[in-house]
Order: structure tokens, then sequence, then C-alpha cells
């Protein structure tokens, strides 16, 4: 007889592997990685089903509600993951916060699309590679990789508030400073 292999989608389920100490990814976030790491654990969380957590669907729930202890303890767990995968420094320096999406809105005003030097950086990176004596192979998975990084600041951001949403208002000062 085969065992059906379930999947529980609710995001206050804990399974016996998550615990604090867990390392979910390998890449740890530095002053110079973010879009990578980024994507790298919103991979890991959404396998996890705790991507809600970062960003903010899975919202607090009221203090008269049972169930608000297991919130409580999954985003802990998810906040102690998030600072598992960063670099000491930053690590500590992001200790106080009160929730992963707090720490998310951080981590995003501090390292995310407005950081000018980090997007220099990535095109001065493009402007200057070279295979050299790299192998096609590589030189390709290098170029890919920093256009990648790079669209990752290009996108779009998507307005659901109307004429006075701040994304829109971010892009267009974000245009016309390239220009």
């Amino acid at each position: 007889m085969a065992v059906e292999a379930t999947y529980n989608d609710d995001p206050l389920f804990l399974q016996t592997s998550d615990n604090p100490g867990l390392q979910l990814i390998t890449l740890k976030l530095n002053a110079h990685n973010f879009q990578r790491w980024s994507k790298s654990i919103k991979i890991a969380l959404r396998t996890k089903g705790k991507l809600g957590f970062l960003d903010g669907s899975c919202v607090r729930l009221a203090a008269n509600l049972p169930q608000l202890l297991q919130w409580v303890k999954c985003d802990s767990i998810v906040l102690s993951w998030l600072l598992n995968s960063m670099v000491l420094e930053l690590a500590e320096a992001f200790l106080y916060v009160n929730s992963t999406n707090e720490l998310w809105s951080e981590l995003t005003k501090r390292f995310g699309d407005n950081n000018g030097p980090l997007l220099c950086q990535l095109e001065k990176e493009i402007l200057e590679l070279y295979q050299g004596n790299d192998s096609v192979a590589l030189y390709y998975t290098k170029s890919k990789k920093l256009w990648e990084d790079l669209s990752d600041f290009s996108e779009v951001p998507e307005c659901k508030c109307g004429e006075s949403c701040e994304a829109v208002k971010k892009f267009v000062l974000m245009i016309k400073g390239r220009n």
C-alpha cells in the first residue's frame, strides 16, 4: 500500500524540522548581494509555505484569537531563519525588529531597488566583463547572472492604489535619474 504524500499549505503549520537554528540557504546576505539573496530566501520560504510572513500577507492575528501564539511562534522562526542567513554584522544590526515583515521592509529600504551605488556597480561589472581565458559557457553564465541581477532593478512596480501611488512616483524618479 503506497503512502500518499500530503501538503499542508497553512502558514501556521510547522514541520518537525522547522526550528530557529535552521539554515535555509547557504548564501549569506552582505552589503552587496541583496538581489540574489532575496531571490534565494523567497524560494526557500515558498517551499516552506512561509512567504506570507515576509510580504505581510500572513498578518498578525488578533489578540483574542487562540492561534495568536502559533502565529508569533511561526513569525519568530521565519525571522530567525532570515537572521541566520545574514553575515553576523547585519544580523546583529537587525536583531531588534519586531516581525519578519518589519525586517523585510527594513532590508528592502536599505539594500533594495533604491540602492544606487549597487546599481552603478552592477552596470560597471557588465561593462567591464570580458571572456579572457574563460570558456564560452562560463563567460555566458557570468554575463547572464549580471544581466538577471540588473533586470531585478528594472522591474516596473505594479500600482494598485491609484494616482497617488508611491511605487509609481518612485519609479518615475528612478527613470528620470538615469536620463
